[in-house]
């Protein structure tokens, strides 16, 4: 696979995240992108994007394309771009579910040297759309790229090229795991929490004292509901599409079986709140250590980052070298 070393990006879908992606890569690369809605188009050719009024017009004319649409809509987006990609393309998408994605990924015929790369940016709010949009979304965040294994080198050298743009152009650190790993881990991190605020929010709200209680709210309700006000177009299809979700809510509910049960021992109570607080303040906290380690582009080194990924280890910069990759870590 050959990439121009400024590649120019399409982006099908410019909510929040395409929106944010657009904003970000705007002045360094050529970026178009594809919306159906006239009132997307208009924002978007107004914060000076290029429109393209096609599938086939946005494909003719990147080299790297981000489908950024719910996840119920991606697979069908894949398929009708397929038809209209040409070789030495990277495809990949934001969705925050991939093993079904993946799946039928594989199935889709794709023209020689076009690789698609599955990938899901760990940032965005409650808010949607175009207007919802900002520079530095992804500056600090976690992106995940998916492998499943068996890359050969036009794999390899579309996954490097995607490192590169996202580290150094959306400012992200790259984790790359399996899609199984991927929705496993999503699930215990977002999907649940998501479930999480609906069940508040309806306990609440079908409460006889609902009216009371709306008067009540505050901070601790409205910071472990916040995902609730996200768009049902958006949610909805994640929640349904992540296999691992309804094990993750049968270990919550186990969880919260066991807590419940802490309430009449206050030394046992207090020693899980005090462990649990001092976890969650070193997350806010931390400060990663950087290093920089050396991998040779070849069929070992996506095994290597997954390996990185799982000691907690992400990409924060990529540099091609002649001898191999150069990996700042943190």
């Amino acid at each position: 696979m050959t990439l121009p070393q400024n590649p120019s990006v399409g982006i099908v879908g410019l909510g929040q995240i395409g929106g944010s992606i657009a904003l970000d890569l705007l002045g360094n690369n050529q970026v178009s992108f594809f919306a159906r809605s006239t009132e997307t188009q208009k924002a978007g050719t107004s914060a000076g994007l290029e429109l393209a009024m096609t599938l086939g017009e946005l494909a003719a004319r990147s080299d790297i394309i981000f489908v950024a649409v719910p996840v119920d809509e991606t697979t069908g987006v894949l398929e009708s771009l397929s038809n209209h990609l040409q070789g030495d393309q990277i495809v990949t998408d934001v969705g925050s579910t991939k093993a079904k994605l993946c799946e039928s990924a594989k199935l889709i015929s794709w023209p020689d040297r076009v690789e698609f790369i599955g990938g899901h940016p760990m940032a965005g709010t409650d808010l949607a759309g175009f207007a919802a949009a900002r520079e530095g979304m992804f500056s600090g965040r976690t992106w995940i790229l998916t492998s499943d294994g068996g890359e050969d080198s036009s794999r390899m050298e579309a996954f490097i090229a995607l490192v590169a743009l996202i580290t150094g152009r959306l400012h992200a650190r790259v984790a790359v795991m399996d899609a199984a790993t991927h929705d496993h881990s999503v699930a215990l991190v977002s999907h649940l929490e998501h479930l999480v605020a609906l069940a508040l929010v309806n306990l609440v709200r079908r409460s006889d004292d609902s009216s009371m209680l709306a008067g009540l709210a505050a901070g601790s309700f409205f910071d472990a509901t916040r995902v609730s006000k996200s768009s049902g177009a958006m949610v909805v299809p994640f929640l349904r599409e992540n296999r691992y979700l309804p094990s993750v809510a049968d270990e919550f509910r186990s969880e919260i079986a066991r807590v419940s049960n802490l309430l009449g021992e206050s030394k046992s109570l207090s020693r899980l709140w005090e462990q649990s607080s001092e976890w969650r303040s070193r997350l806010e906290g931390r400060a990663p250590a950087s290093e920089s380690i050396e991998l040779p582009a070849d069929s070992s080194f996506l095994e290597a980052v997954m390996r990185l990924t799982r000691e907690g280890r992400f990409v924060k910069r990529l540099e091609e070298q002649i001898s191999g990759v150069l990996l700042e870590l943190s």
